[in-house]
């Protein structure tokens, strides 16, 4: 099972906002089951990467600390008609991608 990603971006004077909706529980495995009492195992994003034209605009390391079902923006130099990619790996190896092309 991958990632889901939805994504939308808009470029104005070179500088293009990329905004992007996650589906992922981002569970840090500190939260416990009250009927077993066992811990929920860790899942979470730990590998942000947003491409530009396949350029690596933006690198992040995130950790079970976000919320689930994240919501993210960032502003990148891009034009209109660049290629933008997002790529996601979670700490269980599960991996997501999206690409868009800006208007």
């Amino acid at each position: 099972m991958s990632i889901n990603i939805r994504m939308r971006g808009k470029s104005k004077g070179g500088v293009a906002e990329v905004k992007a909706l996650i589906k992922h529980p981002m569970e840090s495995g500190a939260r416990m089951n009250k009927k077993t009492g066992k811990p929920y195992p860790a899942k979470f994003i730990d590998m942000v990467e947003i491409m530009v034209n396949d350029t690596k605009a933006v690198d992040a390391q995130w950790s079970g600390a976000v919320s689930a079902n994240p919501y993210m923006a960032v502003q990148v130099k891009a034009n209109a008609g660049d290629k933008i990619t997002i790529n996601l790996t979670d700490n269980t190896g599960e991996k997501g991608s999206e690409s868009l092309t800006l208007k």
